[in-house]
Parts: structure tokens; sequence; C-alpha cells
């Protein structure tokens, strides 16, 4: 859901007590995110400005986010020149998605100017700028040069220019006549979209279910207007956000909660899409790394099976060599075949031998010798590769699970770290020490029998349930012969039918096979898994097992994830 102008106008709206205010931090969490802390009248509260092309917003929030060791350079830049300014105003310019902050701060001579922060939440165009009180650009979040034909230029030094108008009509100055036109159009939402800026094609939708004419929604626009808000968070028919609104629409979703307020909704609706953007962000690159591992180790395990299987063929070379010695009286210099009787098949049969003209009979025999040795060798080695790499393709296709299973950047971290140890990514230059890692845990469920189930999330996880927290008489589960996450039952013993299966079903779901149906998942008593020496992160071997088949289900692995959040 794309931020349009009248929900921006409602949190511009909330954002008015920051006037006055002081602002004491700036952060920087990711590249497309800025957070502002302001002291005002009413106590500290944190202005977020995300630009994200589909996650772009400006908003208060209480949410927390975590900080890159080293700030980047935009975010010095506005810690440098923002931090002890006043906020001045804050509006919004005209109705569209750009809003502007006035700042009170002292430059370098300690003389007061007034900043202007501009965000523009332009979907892939979003900005954030900071300008002199000229209009010059200070610098941008996403600098933007004259190659770009027909773009603005926007780098430090050049004068700021707005974003071209679109010359549409303004929604809270237009006439009730303006909307009648838009209703009497076969779909009044793309009709509204079209005639009125700043109006999203979702927020056209949800205005045409809350006002069902054009003297509704004149209303309706003249009560947002007088500041007149009623924002709420709107949910589908699967029970997630499907929209954040400044108004109550009427029966386009299937639930509607009232909020406090614009920002409040806001967080609600980001809560899980910023965590799933960074989380894609930041395990691109380890993604890339495993992706090209499992490639290569896959292309050598295709390479070696096929000298394995060719096998015969350096056998068939030492045949030729033999036959060529026992039959030297027949050849002759220059032939390019010796017929010979092969002695190596019941009955014998002639046979032709193909020679190199250029070579002797004796020198083409040991070249045929020097065929069979290197076969030989060349299978030798195969064999001794082949069952390393097949387990190098399921380490490496389970770290691929383990990178989608991720819900916080540590765990990502976790997987960063023994990807090093395993040598497939260098060790990284050395720098301040990380912050205590608290946020990696298994995830946890619970039964529909009020039994606690954990699944690990990647290798570390996995050895830490299965081999220290989990009881000898736990339950342990695992996909069958397919990479995915370890299940622990908390319970004495086998643990009810109902429980068993569900936990099964955690397995099939957090493993490679969770889009299949009928899939094996063996369980044991934990204290016949065993972790043999030397092995990889997450393997183990275990025995006494018996094997459930499940198809994984989403309703219900949510449903047990609720139920534990709940308890």
């Amino acid at each position: 859901m794309a931020m349009d102008g009248i929900a921006l106008g409602a949190v511009i709206s909330e954002c008015q007590p920051l006037v006055g205010g002081k602002i004491d931090k700036v952060q920087q969490p990711e590249k497309d995110l800025l957070l502002f802390t302001v002291r005002a009248n009413n106590g500290t509260v944190r202005l977020l400005v995300c630009t994200h092309p589909e996650n772009g917003r400006m908003q208060l929030t209480g949410r927390s986010f975590d900080n890159p060791l080293n700030a980047p350079a935009f975010c010095m830049l506005l810690r440098r020149r923002l931090v002890g300014g006043r906020i001045c105003s804050v509006h919004q310019l005209g109705t569209d998605r750009v809003c502007e902050l006035i700042v009170l701060a002292r430059n370098e001579l300690f003389d007061e100017v007034a900043l202007r922060l501009i965000v523009e939440l332009t979907g892939k165009h979003a900005n954030l700028l900071l300008l002199e009180p000229s209009g010059a650009i200070v610098d941008c979040l996403r600098r933007v040069s004259g190659s770009n034909d027909g773009a603005r230029i926007l780098l430090p030094g050049f004068p700021y220019e707005p974003i071209p108008p679109q010359n549409k009509l303004d929604p809270f100055l237009a006439s009730v006549e303006d909307f009648a036109s838009a209703y009497r159009s076969p779909d009044p939402a793309r009709a509204i979209t079209a005639a009125f800026d700043g109006v999203s094609r979702q927020s056209a939708a949800a205005l045409v279910s809350a006002a069902p004419s054009a003297d509704a929604l004149h209303t309706l626009l003249q009560s947002m207007k007088r500041g007149s808000y009623a924002p709420c968070l709107a949910f589908n028919d699967a029970g997630e956000p499907a929209a954040a609104l400044p108004f109550l629409p009427s029966g386009l979703y299937a639930h509607i909660e009232p909020m406090s307020g614009m920002s409040e909704a806001l967080d609600r609706y980001y809560a899980d899409r910023d965590q799933l953007v960074r989380i894609r962000r930041h395990g691109a690159a380890l993604r890339h790394t495993v992706s090209t591992a499992l490639s290569r180790a896959q292309n050598k395990y295709a390479a070696f099976l096929q000298t394995i299987l060719s096998g015969d063929e350096h056998e068939a070379a030492r045949i030729s060599g033999e036959l060529i010695l026992a039959n030297l009286h027949l050849a002759k210099p220059g032939q390019s075949e010796l017929i010979v009787d092969d002695y190596f098949v019941n009955p014998p049969a002639k046979r032709a031998i193909p020679l190199d003209p250029a070579y002797s009979a004796q020198e083409n025999a040991r070249r045929y010798f020097k065929q069979y040795r290197k076969g030989k060798l060349g299978k030798a080695y195969a064999e001794s590769q082949f069952d390393g790499l097949a387990g190098e393709i399921a380490y490496l296709e389970g770290q691929l699970e383990n990178i989608d299973k991720c819900d916080t950047l540590y765990e990502l971290d976790e997987i960063r770290e023994e990807l090093i140890r395993e040598r497939y990514l260098r060790p990284e230059k050395a720098k301040a020490s990380k912050p205590a890692n608290k946020s990696s845990a298994p995830m946890r469920f619970l039964s529909s029998d009020g039994v606690s189930i954990y699944v690990g999330k990647n290798n570390r996880q996995n050895d830490a349930l299965t081999l220290h927290s989990s009881r000898p008489e736990n339950f342990w589960l695992h996909a069958k012969n397919i990479p995915g996450s370890h299940v622990i039952v908390d319970f004495e013993g086998e643990p009810p039918e109902a429980t068993l299966r569900e936990a099964a079903s955690l397995a099939a779901y957090f493993s490679q096979a969770r889009s299949s149906s009928g899939v094996p998942v063996d369980y044991a008593p934990r204290k016949f898994v065993k972790k043999p020496a030397g092995a990889r992160p997450g393997m183990v071997i275990y025995t006494t097992n018996r094997t459930l088949y499940v198809t994984p289900d989403a309703a219900l692995i949510k449903a047990l994830r609720m139920d534990a959040e709940k308890r």
C-alpha cells in the first residue's frame, strides 16, 4: 500500500505537536529509512521517513529499529546540520505526497538558518532532500544526475526543482459537481484517481464505499480538511492487514478496526512488511553466495556421476591395449585400425581396434594403457568425493531454507558466521564488536493439547535445540531425507496423537517440501539422535525412528503460532 496525499495529510495533522520541538537524534537503520527523535512539549517522539518504493511513508512511530554500526554518509550530514535544531513548521505541499519541514538550526558560523527538509513519497522516485534557505540542495538520499533524460537534477549544489504538477483538481477544494461527474462514470474510483490530486486507487475505492454519493464524498473530504479524521486498519478475509486509512470505509473489507491515530494504523500495517523487506535485502547476498556454491557442487556431482557411470570405457581401453600387444605381428606402419581376435569375449570374435597412423603399434598400446590409468584414477577420485558432495549439496539446500526462515537480522548474522566458518565466505574485516545477540531463538508453537513445540530456524538453533535445550525423553522430528528444521515436542515421553501430527506438520512446513503433499516426517525420542564427530552444523543421525505422512497446512501453522503468542 503506497501512502497517498490524503493519508499524508492525516499524518501531518498528527505531526503538528512537533512544531517547536528540538531534534535530538537522527538515525538511518536502512538505506531508505530515517528516524528523527524530537523532544517536544508533549514528550519525546520519533518521526519516521521511509522512501521505499512500496512501503514509502511518513509517520510518528513507537517502534524501534536495529541501527548499523557505522552510520551512512547522508545520516552523518543530517546529524551535523539538524541535531539541536528546532522544527518551525510541518506542512504538506499541495495535496500530493510531498511534505516540507522547516528546521531552524545553526550553521558552521553559528548563525541561525532555516533549513528545509523535503519528503517526497512518489513511489520508485521517492526521496528525502535537505535544502539551504536559498533553495540549493545540501544533499539528498537518492541522487539523480543529468544523465537521466527528462529527470530533475538532484545533486548537492543544484537548485531544488519541485515535482512537476499533474494538473489535477484539489479534492479538498473541489465542488460537489466535480465529484458528481466522477460518480457518473462506469468506474467512479478510477475516475476520482484520474481527476483529483493525491488520491490513490485504493483510497478512491474506499472513499466510494464510504460515500455513496457526490454530496457525501464532498462532506467527508471537508470534514477531513478541518482535521476530523477517523483512522482505521482494514483487514481482508484472511485476517491480514489490507489498508491503513484516515477514514472508515464501508463494505469493502472483511473487518475494520478503528485506531487512535493514523500513525498507529501505519505502525500496525507495516510491522511485518518492513521486517520482510529488511530480511530480503540483507539476505540477498547470502542467498547469492549459497546458490552459487550449490550450483558449483551440483555441477561437480553431475560430472563425477558421469565419470563413475562411464567406468567401462577405461576398461575397454585396457583390453584394446592388451590385444594390440598380443597381435603386434599383424601390425603394419601407417595402419588406422588393427583387426584382431578378441579373446576377452566368449566365443572369441573379430574386432577392429582404431589406431593413430602417426604412431607405432607399441605406442598406440601405450596410449590405450595411459587412457586406462587415467580413467581408473578418475573413477576412484570421483567415488571418493561422491558422498562428500552429496552431503554438501544437502547442507547448502538446507541453508537456502534457513535464509527463508530468518525473522531477524541476528539470525542472518548467525548464518553468515557459519558460512565463514565453513569457508564459503571470507571473514569480514575487523570492526567494532557486534551487539549481544538476544533475538535469535527457535520458533515456539502451542499444540491443540497445550504442549509447546519448538522449531529451529537455522543450523545453530537446530543444534542448540536438539543437543542442548531438549530433554532425552522429548520427541524429535524432521522431514525425511529433506532439508528442513529440527522440531522438538516439549513433552515427557510420546506426546498425544494430535500434538504429534501437528509437530509433524510443522516439520514438513518448515522444510523444502512445504508445497508438497504426503510429506514423510521421521520422529524418535531425542536420546536416539546423535551428532557424528566432524559433522556439518545441523547434521545429525538417528535410530529407532518411525514415520508419519502429513500435508503442510499454512492455516494450521498460523493458528499454532497465534496460540503460542497468546500464552
